[in-house]
């Protein structure tokens, strides 16, 4: 359940995630990402976690004021999830950076002698609520800001896992941990980039060297890609950007695709070829990200001496 509830989240942010980028906030020192459609404190979670961020949680006052000030910027009225939740005992309420309730400037509710729920939301200032975690808010990924930080600047992010490649003008990350396809786009959604769409044979052959690079502790050569069909029927395959297989590339697999309603999610074999896949198997896969897609918005005076290593 959780799976398909983040993937469709995910889905509807596809439009609009490249334009929605991390704000810094000098007070907090460091960026916010205010998202609006709402999760599960579980699924909030994780979308921060695959975007290199954690889930905000009001542990001193100026980071309190900014997270109110970037809430109220966003426009959302509501409470907001954060990252605070009972952690192994019911009476320890403690964020993501281990930072007690009680050690907050926040007042604790009375819940009148009975059990609170089990996660938290910031109501207004000062004033934080017991929530189900299974009740459906928005939040703030927050990353804090560093001397240890350093800059991608060939691909507008921090993640030093990006490389550019001059050939095709994208950036490309291998993803060595395996994921159903499901994560995977979202992963890669969450990064900033897609699941990678392979345009001609030249990015072809630029997947297939970077695909080298992964584990072979699976039984299985097939890596994820970013198509599938839309509609179950073995007709309708696509790219995740809604592209026709027959404008990108599309060397299939001898007799595929074959598994009708069955095997929808795309991917790619290690001689280049296209396959088909089921929902639930895990694989490695490469996200692809525009190099233009500047993921934070960088600080003045902080970064500027990054240099790229474009050819």
């Amino acid at each position: 359940m959780l799976k398909t509830q983040i993937f469709l989240t995910l889905v509807l942010w596809a439009g609009s995630a490249m334009c929605n980028r991390y704000l810094y906030y000098s007070d907090a020192n460091g960026w916010f990402k205010v998202h609006k459609i709402p999760l599960t404190w579980q699924g909030a979670f994780l979308r921060c976690l695959y975007e290199d961020a954690i889930l905000a949680s009001p542990f001193d006052t100026e980071l309190q004021k900014a997270m109110l000030a970037a809430k109220q910027e966003a426009g959302i009225d509501s409470p907001i999830f954060i990252g605070t939740k009972v952690m192994f005992n019911s009476a320890d309420y403690l964020s993501i950076e281990g930072v007690h309730i009680e050690d907050m400037p926040v007042t604790v509710p009375n819940t009148n002698g009975r059990k609170p729920d089990d996660c938290m939301s910031l109501v207004r200032e000062g004033e934080v609520a017991f929530t189900s975690c299974t009740q459906w808010l928005p939040y703030i990924c927050y990353k804090e800001n560093s001397t240890q930080l350093k800059y991608n600047s060939d691909c507008g992010t921090f993640d030093q896992e990006y490389h550019y490649n001059s050939e095709t003008d994208s950036c490309y990350k291998l993803h060595k941990q395996a994921r159903d396809w499901r994560q995977a786009y979202g992963i890669c959604l969450a990064e900033g980039g897609h699941l990678v769409i392979i345009d001609d044979d030249k990015e072809a052959d630029v997947v297939v060297k970077i695909l080298q690079g992964k584990p072979r502790d699976l039984n299985w050569e097939l890596s994820h890609a970013g198509f599938f069909d839309w509609n179950k029927d073995l007709l309708t395959f696509r790219t995740i950007h809604g592209e026709k297989m027959e404008s990108v590339y599309h060397k299939w697999h001898l007799n595929q695709p074959d598994n009708k309603g069955i095997n929808i999610f795309g991917g790619i074999l290690e001689n280049g070829e296209l396959d088909e896949e089921w929902s639930t198997r895990e694989a490695y896969f490469v996200c692809e990200k525009n190099p233009k897609n500047e993921v934070f918005e960088l600080p003045e005076d902080q970064y500027e001496n990054e240099v790229s290593t474009k050819k």
